[in-house]
């Protein structure tokens, strides 16, 4: 505001209505400009204050409300699960797997680096603040289940009273994403043991078969392998070790010899000692068999198989594949 009068100096005073005004600059002896302070509506007196002596015009500012101000709560659209692997699916997680969760929010009034962040979950850690955070799944749970992870997002902002005087308000919004919690390790490790035990025990080719999925070109092949093995040996005794699992996600497994289609990757000794149907001659298979698997409709389902035997050990075709 500019006010006019007489006799001002360097020093001066000035309040609006009683509240003093702010940025009070000396012009000249004539002029003064200064800044309202906030005050509630109505007419107000300007009272200029120079060494002791005051000068005052009653109504001579007048304050008016801003009215109704509208606020739209914030808009979250989404909130995303993703691993860092390559082929990992969204909403997807493995016991101590850490994954990133992003929510998707905007808001008119407000920048989203101004809203506050307050996640939860029902397992696991969440860590960092903001739109975007981590989350470290449990150490140990009964798998597969269900974790969620819950968002509220507070937006606050002022706003006038009836008198115009500013007050706070806030708009708070909810929101929430379920995943699905494997132990992928054991999961896709005890597929496969049960995979041998079953194809060990010369079991019909349906049933040892019954884990593989049919979207992986493996599966064909694996299912004419137990075939012609049911087919050509008689098991005697068998042995099955443990599954070495890794969880690369990248669609491919990288063995010794091949790079089969995949996502767990699964190792396991094996020796299987047999008797050729055809000629009655008893022999020895050993080394470990290569297998793969792939999270299909929220379940590790078996891609491909390969025996790959030790040559020094070995002394029967049984499984000796491709």
């Amino acid at each position: 505001m500019t006010i006019m009068g007489g006799n001002f100096s360097a020093g001066a005073a000035v309040t609006f209505g009683g509240a003093p005004a702010q940025q009070v600059v000396f012009v000249n002896a004539t002029t003064i400009t200064a800044t309202t302070s906030q005050h509630s509506a109505g007419a107000a007196t300007v009272i200029v204050t120079v060494r002791g002596q005051s000068g005052s015009l009653p109504g001579g500012y007048v304050y008016v409300s801003p009215g109704n101000v509208t606020n739209t709560p914030p808009v979250l659209a989404g909130i995303t699960v993703k691993g860092a692997g390559q082929d990992e699916p969204a909403q997807y997680a493995t016991l101590d797997e850490t994954v990133t969760v992003t929510a998707m929010v905007s808001d008119a009034e407000t920048p989203v680096s101004q809203l506050s962040f307050n996640w939860s979950a029902d397992a696991g850690t969440v860590s960092g603040s903001g739109p975007v955070v981590s989350w470290t799944a449990p150490h140990a749970a009964p798998t597969p289940t269900t974790a969620t992870i819950a968002l509220t997002i507070i937006e606050r902002y002022q706003v006038p009273d009836e008198q115009g005087l500013p007050v706070m308000r806030e708009n708070q919004v909810q929101g929430s994403s379920a995943l699905r919690l494997h132990d992928s390790v054991k999961e896709s490790g005890d597929l496969v043991a049960d995979f041998l035990t079953a194809f060990s025990q010369q079991l019909d080719v349906a049933y040892v078969m019954r884990n593989f999925t049919a979207t992986c070109p493996g599966t064909a092949a694996e299912w004419g392998d137990v075939q012609r093995d049911n087919a050509g040996f008689v098991m005697n005794s068998y042995a099955i070790g443990a599954p070495a699992v890794r969880l690369p996600f990248t669609g491919t497994c990288v063995f010794h010899d091949r790079i089969p289609a995949g996502d767990a990757c699964v190792v396991v000794p094996v020796e299987w000692h047999s008797t050729n149907k055809a000629t009655g001659v008893a022999g020895v298979s050993k080394g470990v068999d290569q297998v793969t698997a792939v999270l299909e409709d929220n379940r590790w389902r078996l891609c491909a198989s390969d025996f790959v035997f030790d040559p020094a050990t070995t002394t029967s075709l049984l499984r000796i594949e491709r």
